[in-house]
């Protein structure tokens, strides 16, 4: 009965028709045993206040775009929304973020009703972008016992002036299932610039993120490694097959690492430009956690396509993400991006 409740007030909340000739995908349940990941970049979470050290101007009560309190409000109330929305019947364990300005919109976010009860921990760190935005993890200590987090920084030997967003690398241990699982948080470099100009530093997140990784696995022979993030590239592109080694699922060796946006439709994604749907959002894993060879499983990625957070294509065709803004004009919607998840249970 309690179940059933807590489905029915979620799609209260969501009971508004925002566009609309996507399918509504309803609530996924998170499967018996296992722990539901999902990553969300949320689009510009700023708060109300002008912090000196970094460049927010644009996200202020008194700038062109007008970011007040009741705004920023809204914004946190629709992440929470769907986050527990992400769960289904059980909140997520994991929840990776980016595009969030500082820990305060972090506790603001957690402490929301929606989620207090969830109790969820914080994983955060102050990277040097020179916005402020940065990446951070939630967790909920009731599924998962954090071991170590760490900031990777990425340093451009070419510019020593150059700064960008920290990789976020963790370590925990699930009490469900009994195993310890490496989680990193990415938002590569943006394309700022042209693809082929801004390639080489999307390049350089991906070998920092490539060098973490190996020298974990010089440690033992742990396999269950979970990369997510904006990568700022789609499946396929450089970063991934030639900085992160990323291979083909049924080429891949255990210890290798796979795309599982791969795996999905190829005229969809969770970013949509000029009318192109791109995976710029994604869900990398070893190939024994695909394969099962590892104590864990995975059957790999979904998008979060419910309908609330799309709408109509006017200019091209279909729908794509609702956005908070659009340039200065304000829409009240949720992000630029879609949510992903994957489920992760005992292999055996």
């Amino acid at each position: 009965m309690k179940k059933t409740l807590y489905l029915l007030a979620i799609f209260a909340f969501f009971n508004c028709s925002t566009a609309q000739n996507e399918p509504f995908e309803g609530f996924v349940n998170t499967p018996k045993k296992a722990i539901r990941v999902c990553f969300y970049n949320v689009e510009n979470l700023f708060d109300t206040e002008d912090d000196s050290l970094v460049i927010d101007e644009e996200f202020l009560p008194e700038a062109e775009k007008g970011w007040d309190e009741f705004r920023y409000r809204t914004k946190i109330t629709q992440i929470a929304k769907n986050i527990l929305a992400l769960g289904g019947n059980k909140a997520p364990a994991v929840v990776g973020l980016c595009e969030i300005e500082n820990r305060r919109v972090l506790e603001d976010l957690v402490k929301h009703e929606l989620l207090q009860k969830q109790e969820y921990v914080i994983v955060h760190y102050d990277s040097p972008d020179a916005r402020g935005i940065d990446v951070a993890l939630l967790y909920r200590k009731e599924d998962l016992r954090l071991l170590d987090s760490r900031p990777l920084r990425l340093k451009n030997p070419s510019d020593s002036n150059w700064k960008s967003r920290d990789i976020l690398q963790t370590k925990f241990y699930s009490k469900n299932l009994k195993d310890t699982l490496f989680f990193w948080v990415n938002h590569w470099p943006s394309r700022r610039g042209g693809e082929e100009a801004s390639r080489p530093l999307r390049l350089l997140a991906a070998n920092r993120l490539k060098a973490s990784i190996d020298s974990i696995e010089l440690l033992g022979k742990n396999t269950n490694f979970i990369i997510m993030g904006d990568l700022n590239d789609g499946v396929g592109d450089a970063s991934l097959v030639d900085g992160l080694a990323v291979k083909e699922a049924q080429e891949a060796k255990a210890s290798e690492l796979v795309d599982l946006m791969s795996l999905l439709r190829k005229d969809l994604g969770t970013h949509k430009y000029r009318g192109e749907w791109a995976y710029l959002d994604h869900l990398v894993i070893s190939q024994a956690l695909l394969s099962g060879t590892s104590t864990l499983s995975c059957d790999g990625a979904q998008v979060f396509r419910a309908h609330w957070l799309m709408e109509a294509d006017e200019r091209y065709t279909g729908s794509y993400p609702f956005r908070t803004y659009s340039g200065p004009r304000y829409l009240g919607g949720y992000s630029d991006h879609l949510p992903i998840y994957l489920d992760i249970k005992k292999a055996r």
